[in-house]
C-alpha cells in the first residue's frame, strides 16, 4: 500500500438529505466538488456520514454519486462497516466495483463481541477484496476497542491501516508501536488530535470540523510536518474550541445549519436527527462570526 497516496486532511463527509429523507444527489454532486478543491481525499458514509442510518441502496448511491465527481481526483475510502458480515462484505465488493480507493469498516456495533469474532470479521473483509482495507476503530459507538496487540495480528493478516475515533492518543500511540508492519496507514479520526498524532507519525486525519472549514484544518496539519509547531499548536487550539461549539457527540445538523453560512446548500439531516432551532443557529452564527469562521456581522 502507498501511504503516501493517503496523506493529509480528509472531511468526514456529511450527506445531504431532502426534507422527505432521501439521498439529494444533487445537492451531494456540489458539495463533493466543493470539497475537493481543497482536501486531500475523501472519507464517506462514516459517523458524520450518517451511514449507520441509511439503507444499503442509499450507503451504494452516496458512493456512486461521489466516485462520479471524484474518481481520479482525490482518494476515496468508502466505509463499509455494518452490523453483520454479509452487508459488510456487499458493501466492500460495490466499493471496489466503484474504484474506491480503499475501504474502511467499523467493528461490528450494537452486540459486545468476543476477539475471535472480530478476528473472522476483517478476515472475511480482507479475503473479499484486493484494494486496501482499514479498521475503523470507534469504541464509543461499537462497544468494542481494538488492542495495539490485536490491530497488529490484524495487520499481519492482511489489514492495511486504522481510522482511530476513540479519542485516545496514548492508545493511538500503542497502535504505532505496536504495529511494524511497513506501509501501514495511520490515520487519526478527529481534528481535537491533529498535532499530537502527526507528531507521533500520523499520516493525517479524518475530521468532521473540515466539512465546513477543510483549509484551516489543512493549515494545522501543514505547519505541523513543516515544523511550525508553534503555530500549529495555536491553530490546534482553536480547533478544539470550535469543536465545542458544534455539539456533544456527532454532530451532524451543526455542519446542515452551518454550511449555508458559507453558501454550500447541504439540504437536511437525516432523521432521528432534526434541523437546528433558528435561535440556536443564530448563536452559532455569531460565535463563528466573532472567531473570524465565517464573515458577517
Amino acid at each position: 500500500m502507498n501511504v503516501e497516496k493517503f496523506r493529509g486532511v480528509y472531511p468526514a463527509v456529511i450527506t445531504p438529505f431532502t426534507k422527505e429523507g432521501k439521498v439529494d444527489e444533487e445537492r451531494l454532486r456540489a458539495y463533493i466538488e466543493y470539497l475537493i478543491k481543497d482536501v486531500d481525499g475523501l472519507f464517506l458514509c462514516g459517523s458524520y456520514g450518517s451511514g449507520p442510518i441509511m439503507t444499503m441502496d442509499e450507503r451504494k448511491r452516496v458512493a456512486e454519486v461521489t466516485m462520479e465527481v471524484a474518481k481520479g481526483k482525490k482518494p476515496v475510502i468508502i466505509h463499509i462497516g455494518c452490523s453483520d458480515t454479509a452487508s459488510t462484505l456487499e458493501l466492500a465488493k460495490h466499493a471496489e466495483e466503484l474504484g474506491a480507493d480503499a475501504i474502511a469498516a467499523v467493528t461490528p456495533f450494537y452486540y459486545k463481541h468476543l476477539i475471535n469474532v472480530i478476528k473472522e470479521h476483517y478476515k472475511a473483509i480482507i479475503d473479499a477484496v484486493e484494494i486496501p482495507v482499514l479498521l475503523y476503530n470507534n469504541p464509543k459507538y461499537s462497544n468494542f476497542s481494538v488492542s495495539g496487540d490485536l490491530l497488529a495480528e490484524l495487520a499481519e493478516m492482511g489489514l492495511q491501516g486504522v481510522k482511530d475515533s476513540s479519542a485516545d492518543i496514548a492508545l493511538f500511540y500503542e497502535y504505532m508501536a505496536k504495529v511494524t508492519k511497513p506501509d501501514f496507514l495511520f490515520l487519526i479520526g478527529s481534528q481535537t488530535h491533529l498535532v499530537p498524532s502527526v507528531v507521533g507519525g500520523a499520516h493525517g486525519c479524518v475530521s468532521g470540523l473540515s466539512n465546513a472549514f477543510p483549509l484551516f484544518i489543512k493549515g494545522i496539519y501543514e505547519k505541523c510536518i513543516s515544523g511550525n509547531f508553534e503555530e500549529a499548536v495555536a491553530l490546534q487550539k482553536k480547533a478544539n474550541m470550535l469543536r465545542t461549539v458544534t455539539g456533544s457527540g456527532i454532530p451532524i445538523p451543526f455542519y446542515h445549519a452551518v454550511l449555508p453560512m458559507l453558501g454550500v446548500d447541504v439540504g437536511y439531516p437525516k432523521k432521528p436527527f432534526l434541523p437546528i432551532e433558528k435561535e440556536e443557529v443564530e448563536r452559532i452564527r455569531k460565535v463563528l462570526v466573532e472567531t473570524k469562521m465565517v464573515i458577517g456581522k
